[in-house]
């Protein structure tokens, strides 16, 4: 038997997500919607705010993305969201460019897996 890696792993866990929605498909089509508006403007957001010289609306929107993300089930990005939000409480802001470049990336990953997935186009 072989042991998955994390890069093995979807960007977004569905399955958990459906069972967490009591296995509601329409609701997790409207969860999902609305889950990826939202992902999409707070990551618009953060490359706005990144260009300022203040970690701290960068953190504070970081930690509100890393909850969205891990309630819905988006475990790799809210964990990139945690090391945002870290680096950001502790000063880094020379950090925020490269951290919230991977955000946009794996933002754009769980948008083409949900695409594959059947669930519309691509934000």
């Amino acid at each position: 038997m072989r042991i998955m890696e994390p890069s093995d792993l979807p960007p977004i866990d569905l399955m958990a997500l459906g069972d967490m929605l009591g296995g509601d498909a329409d609701l997790v089509t409207m969860i999902l919607g609305t889950f990826r508006a939202e992902v999409h403007s707070d990551v618009m957001a953060l490359q706005s705010l990144a260009i300022q010289n203040d970690p701290e609306p960068i953190r504070a929107l970081a930690h509100r993305l890393k909850g969205t993300c891990g309630n819905a089930q988006a475990t790799p990005l809210a964990n990139s969201a945690k090391h945002l939000q870290t680096a950001m409480a502790a000063g880094n802001l020379d950090q925020a460019q490269s951290l919230i470049a991977t955000l946009e990336a794996e933002r754009q990953e769980i948008e083409r897996y949900l695409v594959q997935q059947g669930y519309g186009s691509e934000l």
